[in-house]
């Protein structure tokens, strides 16, 4: 056979099998639902988007993207090769996270209003898990409940809203307008005021979309008479993230003396002063202490719960070196990541936090620490308490690992909703830790 001939040869012998894929190629898509008819734009995503998909994240990013006729808060088709179906997502043009999925399912039409099921099940979902007489919590908890970039915390008959994304944007009117008629409350406001709206290119702006919200609502939780300012006060007026573990503190730390830091409005401090404790309350915002104040009055702690507005930082290494201690501590920074690069400062942030805690505890007594930054993971976390603990040299051990309230819920394939970390720290009596400890 000549050189010229050998090519040809190969063809040849090959065509046999590349008919064959050919026709099983062919047969794979006969098998496969096609995309059904729809007025919903159609984004065709590449492989990678495909894998994606498949993996559960409900977020997929530009260069997932193959092609798309892609329309700014639409709900838009997702398709991957041979024209099959994939989902469903809403879109935001110009975001870092231009596809939000809300379905995975081969499915017919949506309806436009098909988001009005899913607030109605996850306010279902919510009055099941509260306790008698609890009249907060998140109602909605964006992603995790199938309702991208939407939050709506309710504090007892007012509802407050925050959009992440274009399409919670959209609807935000219709939503607070269902809340009302649907659900009874009394007003529906919508806090777009924070760093989470530039992201996305929204407009930051706080303002009522219905009924009538004050600027100051009473709620019961625990038994204990709390006010928040849902126009003003930080996020949608509390963090309701930790009201489980508010109720759960008072049973596991120490009664006595009692630093609760980064306090806010002082949710872990008023259990803790009803429970017996007498608290220092730090934080170094005015208009929180002066709530923390005003819920001490109303409940009958003044006595037992005191606020200071100090650097929090600056006050415990102040009170390391003057030789202070504490039957209890809770530590509750804000979110001291926001950003990825900013991780390894807010690591160092979070080891000097726990150190001077530690070095404050008498022993027997124990550390209730928080981390809700989502770039700090759970071991990383642990690893700072590790590291807080052997500067310290105190043998620190781990009691219990909680996260948010119930009414937070954790997606499997959405990390960034278990974002909220609660360790309880305790440094034993002399003598060392009982046998049954878990050691830090």
């Amino acid at each position: 056979m000549s050189t010229s001939e050998r090519p040809a040869a190969r063809r040849q012998a090959s065509h046999p099998d590349q008919r064959g894929r050919k026709h099983r190629r062919a047969a794979d898509a006969a098998h496969e639902p096609p995309a059904p008819p729809s007025a919903e734009p159609l984004v065709l995503l590449s492989r990678a988007g495909v894998r994606r998909l498949g993996e559960g994240h409900p977020w997929l990013f530009p260069d997932l993207i193959a092609q798309g006729s892609l329309v700014d808060g639409a709900l838009v088709r997702l398709e991957g090769p041979a024209g099959r179906l994939r989902g469903m997502a809403v879109h935001s043009v110009g975001s870092r996270i231009p596809l939000r999925v809300v379905s995975r399912q081969v499915e017919g039409e949506f309806a436009a209003d098909w988001w009005v099921q899913r607030v109605d099940q996850a306010i279902a979902r919510r009055e099941q898990d509260l306790a008698p007489g609890e009249q907060a919590c998140r109602w909605v908890h964006s992603e995790a409940d199938g309702l991208p970039g939407l939050v709506v915390d309710r504090y007892g008959d007012v509802a407050v809203l925050q959009a992440g994304c274009r399409w919670a944007d959209g609807i935000a009117p219709a939503l607070a307008r269902h809340l009302v008629a649907r659900h009874g409350l009394r007003g529906v406001l919508a806090r777009h005021d924070g760093p989470f709206r530039r992201l996305e290119g929204l407009r930051e702006e706080v303002k009522l979309l219905a009924g009538d919200v004050p600027e100051s609502v009473p709620w019961l939780h625990g038994g204990l008479q709390r006010h928040i300012d849902p126009w003003h006060g930080q996020k949608t007026g509390g963090y309701l993230d930790q009201r489980e573990n508010q109720l759960w503190a008072p049973g596991v730390l120490p009664r006595g003396r009692v630093l609760d830091a980064f306090c806010h409005d002082g949710g872990f401090g008023l259990h803790l002063a009803a429970a017996g404790s007498l608290v220092e309350a730090l934080d170094s915002s005015q208009p929180a202490l002066e709530r923390v104040a005003a819920h001490a009055a109303a409940n009958g702690l003044s006595a037992r719960l005191v606020p200071r507005q100090v650097n929090v930082f600056e006050n415990l290494r102040a009170r390391v070196a003057a030789g202070d201690q504490f039957d209890a501590i809770v530590l509750d920074p804000p979110a001291l990541s926001k950003r990825r690069e900013d991780l390894r400062a807010a690591l160092r942030a979070y080891k000097e936090l726990n150190l001077r805690a530690l070095r404050l505890l008498r022993h027997g007594g124990r550390l209730l620490t928080c981390s809700c930054s989502f770039h700090v993971g759970r071991e990383d976390f642990l690893d700072v308490l590790r590291a807080a603990a052997a500067d310290a040299q105190v043998p620190a051990v781990l009691r219990e690992l909680r996260g948010a309230a119930a009414c937070h819920p954790r997606l499997l394939t959405f990390p960034e909703s278990d974002y909220l970390k609660v360790l309880l720290v305790e440094v034993p009596p002399a003598g060392g830790a009982p046998p049954s400890s878990s050691s830090l």
